[in-house]
């Protein structure tokens, strides 16, 4: 029996050369972009995207984003920023570069910043980011006809474990390449020029933000085909299989522009440092296969130090896994295996996806915290191939589902205030700060209660970013970011870096003179102005000035110590 789409239905018993000849499924949706984004009712609309938006303003709530290594991409989207101007001091020592695959986020900030303040701008992006992939997620459970209220489910890994460290620009190209995999979906149901087209501009955009999202679009988008395009084709036996190929085919073909631009980079790069791709001591390492599994909410989510974020994930997962029991059984009793309906989970992204996040390592190719970056699509695999629970407890997993979106987002807005209320100082002593220096952090306790990573460590990008000057320890120093320092245009890095080591800072070094403006967050209990000294500066303590205190940060002015030689 058909669809009034065209879809076929199999009925337990049909002959078996009626479900050999049955027609393609039907199309996504009908009604464009609007019936992608909308559920199937009003009010499940206005819940699930209630969750995202209220994930999407959170990024609005603190003076400074909780995000790990945001204030240094922030700093350089500024650096690009000045150097539209020929005449900008930062034209001695940067060099922009577009030929990149790890620089979507700087390009946008930078020309969103000619109209905004810089850091509404990258607030801007991170939330947009945000939001396209709740879209994405949404629109491609509409396109492959799965339960809409599923993407509720991936609303907890929104702001993933990836985006509470930092990683914009692959936030924003995972956003890019889920929107992509729609387009995708959409031309292995039903090809057409304006969806290949598609398909290549997005995946050139996500090849432009993030190699490690081009490869995930690569892999997801691989595994998506064959089963997609098996259930979308006419005929049977031989036929069927050679159109399934050629419709495979034709979706992914489109994915290659990316691929050809990340492939190029990559030996351009190749020939400027051969081995800036290799960590020398830490390269391949990664945790037992036994730790992956155990650890997962962690490693999803994990930002919040009373781990309710994780606890919204794990829920997800739960479902998941019940929801994949429960198809499993219906298989066993010869049921149909979704319950109900004309569409079935598709299965293959999350063995591919599971796969990848079991199999790599934690550094790959010189980049730290990789396979943690995974479980976000391995959570959105594992949607897509949940079957429908149906029923009561089908109505039931609906409203919770729906539910968990709605309180995730509530949650990352709740710990974002409580962020503002641990870290507004530190904004406070930056805008006391007098522009245009150059300016180092010495910071004990990165990490808050509100959220675990050290998203202070960075703390001086901040102020370069906003108040137009100078930072230690900066990203530029990285090839593969499109602001790099120029040949010569980098301070003599320091023997001992206090980065991540506060204790290693030594006002007298080379590096610490020519970075003169200290911020410090002072460690737990010292209070009193001459003790911060005395652990900061030792024998300098008193020759240094005070230019700022509010709470438990500081802000020093050291210019005029002496050099002692040492770097």
């Amino acid at each position: 029996m058909s669809t009034p789409d065209g879809a076929v239905v199999v009925a337990a018993g049909e002959p078996e050369s009626t479900r050999d000849a049955r027609p393609a499924l039907g199309a996504a949706p009908d009604g464009g972009i609007r019936a992608l984004l909308t559920l199937d009712s009003a009010h499940a609309t206005v819940a699930y995207w209630a969750g995202v938006v209220l994930v999407a303003a959170a990024m609005f709530v603190p003076r400074l984003i909780p995000c790990v290594d945001y204030p240094q991409h922030l700093a350089l989207a500024d650096i690009a920023r000045r150097l539209a101007d020929p005449g900008a001091p930062e034209q001695v020592t940067h060099q922009l570069n577009y030929f990149t695959y790890n620089g979507l986020f700087h390009v946008l900030v930078a020309r969103l910043a000619r109209v905004m303040p810089i850091e509404l701008a990258g607030r801007t992006v991170v939330a947009f980011s945000l939001v396209l992939l709740g879209g994405s997620v949404l629109a491609l459970l509409r396109t492959l006809r799965r339960p809409a209220h599923y993407a509720a489910l991936a609303t907890p890994v929104l702001f993933s474990f990836a985006l509470g460290w930092g990683f914009v620009n692959y936030a924003l190209g995972t956003a890019i390449a889920f929107t992509a995999l729609v387009s995708v979906a959409r031309t292995l149901r039903r090809p057409t020029v304006p969806a290949m087209l598609t398909t290549a501009v997005l995946g050139l955009l996500c090849a432009m933000t993030h190699v490690l999202a081009m490869l995930l679009l690569c892999l997801f988008a691989a595994s998506l085909a064959p089963e997609v395009a098996w259930r979308s084709v006419r005929g049977a036996g031989l036929r069927r299989v050679a159109r399934g190929i050629w419709r495979s085919t034709i979706a992914l073909a489109p994915i290659l522009v990316g691929a050809w631009w990340c492939i190029a980079v990559y030996r351009e790069q190749y020939k400027w440092d051969p081995v800036m791709y290799k960590d020398a001591t830490l390269e391949g390492t990664a945790p037992p296969i036994s730790q992956k599994l155990m650890y997962f909410g962690s490693w999803a989510s994990g930002v919040h130090s009373d781990m309710t974020d994780q606890a919204l994930t794990l829920f997800a997962v739960a479902v998941c896994i019940v929801a994949s029991a429960l198809g499993a059984l219906r298989l066993l009793r010869r049921e149909h295996w979704d319950g109900e309906g004309d569409s079935h989970p598709v299965v293959l992204p999350v063995i591919a996806m599971m796969t990848a996040y079991l199999m790599t390592p934690m550094v790959f190719i010189g980049t730290h915290l990789i396979f943690p970056r995974l479980t976000q699509a391995v959570i959105i695999a594992a949607i897509l191939a949940a079957p429908r629970i149906v029923g009561v407890s089908g109505q039931r997993v609906r409203v919770a589902a729906l539910a968990v979106g709605a309180v995730a987002g509530v949650n990352l807005l709740a710990h974002s205030a409580a962020y503002a209320y641990e870290t507004n100082d530190a904004s406070r002593v930056i805008d006391d700060l007098p522009p245009g220096r150059r300016v180092t952090a010495v910071v004990s306790g990165a990490g808050t209660f509100s959220f675990r990573h050290g998203t202070l460590v960075h703390l001086a990008a901040y102020y370069a970013a906003r108040k137009g000057g100078d930072w230690s320890f900066s990203f530029a120093r990285y090839l593969s970011v499109p602001v790099r320092f120029k040949v010569g245009g980098a301070p003599w890095w320091p023997v001992k870096g206090w980065e991540f080591t506060p204790t290693d800072y030594n006002p007298r070094c080379k590096y610490a003179r020519h970075f003169d403006v200290v911020l410090v967050k002072a460690p737990l209990g010292l209070d009193a102005e001459q003790d911060v000294r005395r652990v900061v500066f030792g024998p300098d303590a008193q020759r240094v000035k005070l230019v700022s205190h509010h709470g438990a940060y500081w802000g020093f002015d050291t210019a005029g110590l002496p050099d002692d030689g040492t770097y």
